[in-house]
């Protein structure tokens, strides 16, 4: 029995999978595929409508899939962040993303209107995964003052909008809750912080949400034979 051929999408997101596990440049890898993205416009062709919304809905997978586990490196307060972020997107390259897919978005109404589920399911599920992180990240802009970053989401909120008023049809509660994000974030850039406690215990992919002894402990009993205790 032949077996099936993945597709496109799903040999992309594998990729994505594979340069995080190897590579801790969360920024260039984003950056990478916004360019890769630019070029397979280019090429899909003016008049190709099915090929252009297939990209699209690729890049947004494969950022929605860099967004999610982003979330579990955020430090909390608690811990010491230095000018290296380590495995953790800057919070310019962050938003940067989020602008450049709403701006792809309203300007690509003509070939992507008909298309309500990559506008009701995969933007939406990509710009909370986004967002989210922009939210919760430790180093936002120091040379930005409040009202800088008040500007950016008023943008944001500005383009979201637009497909709001451009694409026909009722819109789903995903794209909503964006909508309402941003909207609360234009006007205050602070209105979704933790709470104070959530600030300071904040689990990452490092400490509460994967219990390190326990896991050494369970490793080093694998090493005995069964019905063998481990001596202690």
């Amino acid at each position: 029995m032949a077996t099936p051929t993945p597709s496109s999408v799903f040999l992309r997101l594998a990729n994505t999978w594979r340069y995080l596990a190897l590579r801790s440049d969360v920024d260039d890898i984003l950056l990478e595929l916004l360019g890769r993205f630019t070029l397979d416009k280019i090429y899909a062709g003016p008049g190709d409508r099915g090929a252009y919304q297939h990209i699209v809905i690729a890049l947004l997978s494969q950022l929605k899939a860099v967004f999610d586990l982003q979330r579990l490196t955020i430090p909390s307060e608690n811990t010491h962040v230095g000018w290296y972020l380590g495995f953790l997107v800057s919070w310019e390259v962050a938003l940067r993303s989020v602008e450049f897919v709403l701006q792809i978005v309203v300007e690509g109404r003509e070939f992507l209107y008909e298309h309500r589920q990559l506008r009701d399911r995969y933007l939406a599920e990509f710009l909370l995964a986004a967002l989210r992180v922009i939210v919760l990240h430790p180093k936002a802009p120091t040379n930005q003052r409040a009202r800088d970053r008040r500007e950016r989401f008023a943008r944001i909120h500005g383009s979201l909008e637009q497909v709001f008023d451009s694409y026909p049809g009722p819109k789903s509660f995903l794209l909503e809750v964006c909508k309402e994000v941003t909207g609360q974030l234009h006007a205050d850039p602070d209105a979704l912080a933790l709470p104070l406690r959530l600030q300071s215990e904040l689990p990452t992919l490092a400490s509460e949400l994967v219990c390190i002894r326990l896991v050494s402990y369970l490793a080093s009993l694998a090493q005995y034979p069964p019905g063998k205790l481990r001596p202690r």
